[in-house]
């Protein structure tokens, strides 16, 4: 059986080349073969986890090094194999300069030099493979690690974050994607604009009151003072951009006012776009109904099947978490793994400590800890924990760390 990622794209105008690669590779690989560029970027475009791409250097329309650098945009990880009759040093410096090739093959070739190319191309594309996993591993926990501390800090920013995360993957799945780590990387980090604003700015926002000029102009700054934030990291760059336009409505409202419209919007902005705006419509408790007949009033900025999706995803679930066993616990009880449900608040002003639906570390347990010891924290704090309450006590709650 061929596995999906052992996929070879040939483009060339010349069909005895194309029967030649199916001839040669159908039995070890999955060939697809196009003699136009236009049609094989459309195919590139819901197939990104090709391997290898092998392309003459003379196509119709845009030309061979052309479309391997548009090929580089839409599959970044498959190795690029151009194929030309010319022999000339400039073609060689800009195949290698614009087009990022890989490899390049003079025609006419043997079938030993297309077989080791191509065999060289599928071994490029799985030490690619290897590389971003590591380095997205890598960055997942230093994020992590990164968002952990920001919510200590900025907690009434960051408390949506580990209710829209389960959501989100939730979501996704339904949907059918299969690489969500940009989604997941996205959400953590999308209260980071809301995070940088003054929080005079923030108050008068979320009570809908009136704002000045100058203070819409620095709430409009926000999602792009994002982006550029984390457009200097190496590999959020999507990541910044599908935040940039998180706020962009499906029918072309909101920002940015210049933005693209329906599905040319990231999916992970469309999926941010109505976690995001239901957060602030549900009440204390979760998603419920009522906060989806709130965003219909305003159904045209929703993707409609992602919205659709949700209601039916995020209210079953919505119950599913009301269904779990709730155990009251101290703070000296608290474990690692348990899932916060209400927000942790102070003893004397009620301020947000930290966020219902946060899941704690062994950092922010002892975070709690010592602010307990330093301004008093309200006890006990009821978690969702794993493990099922003894059954001696009350079957809804059990008091541990009395």
């Amino acid at each position: 059986m061929v596995k999906s990622l052992n996929q070879i794209l040939v483009v060339d105008a010349d069909a005895k080349v194309l029967s030649a690669f199916e001839r040669v590779f159908a039995e070890q690989y999955r060939v697809v073969t196009f003699d136009a560029p236009e049609a094989a970027l459309a195919w590139l475009k819901e197939n990104p986890g090709v391997a290898v791409v092998v392309s003459a250097i003379n196509l119709p329309g845009m030309g061979g090094i052309s479309f391997l650098c548009s090929c580089e945009m839409m599959a970044p990880l498959a190795a690029r194999i151009l194929l030309t009759a010319e022999k000339s040093l400039d073609v060689v410096k800009q195949a290698v300069n614009s087009g990022h090739v890989f490899m390049m093959l003079t025609k006419p070739c043997s079938q030993a030099e297309l077989t080791a190319a191509v065999q060289s191309g599928m071994a490029q594309h799985r030490r690619s493979l290897l590389e971003r996993s590591v380095l997205e591993r890598t960055l997942s926990g230093s994020v992590k690690l990164l968002i952990e501390m920001l919510s200590l800090f900025h907690s009434e920013a960051f408390r949506r974050t580990a209710v829209m995360r389960p959501q989100a993957m939730r979501i996704a799945q339904r949907m059918g994607l299969k690489k969500t780590w940009e989604l997941d990387m996205a959400v953590m980090f999308s209260p980071l604009g809301e995070a940088l604003l003054p929080k005079e700015i923030l108050a008068r926002y979320r009570s809908a009151k009136p704002l000045t000029d100058q203070q819409r102009e620095i709430l409009a700054r926000a999602p792009a003072q994002t982006r550029d934030l984390l457009k200097n990291i190496p590999q959020l760059d999507r990541v910044a951009e599908c935040l940039y336009l998180s706020n962009r409505g499906f029918d072309g409202s909101g920002f940015p006012v210049d933005g693209p419209v329906g599905t040319d919007i990231p999916v992970t902005s469309r999926i941010l776009k109505v976690l995001t705006d239901l957060w602030f419509a549900s009440p204390e408790t979760g998603v419920d109904a009522a906060a989806f007949e709130a965003l219909a009033i305003n159904r045209r900025q929703y993707d409609p099947e992602i919205l659709k999706i949700a209601r039916e995803e995020l209210l079953d679930q919505s119950g599913e978490t009301r269904d779990r066993a709730i155990t009251l616990c101290y703070i000296r009880a608290l474990r690692p793994g348990d899932v916060l449900v209400d927000d942790v608040l102070s003893e004397g002003s009620h301020e947000l400590v930290l966020s219902r639906g946060h899941q704690l570390t062994g950092t922010t347990i002892r975070r709690l800890d010592h602010y307990n010891h330093v301004s008093g924290i309200r006890q006990p704090i009821r978690v969702h924990r794993e493990e099922v309450p003894p059954a001696s006590l009350d079957d809804q709650f059990a008091m541990i760390g009395a």
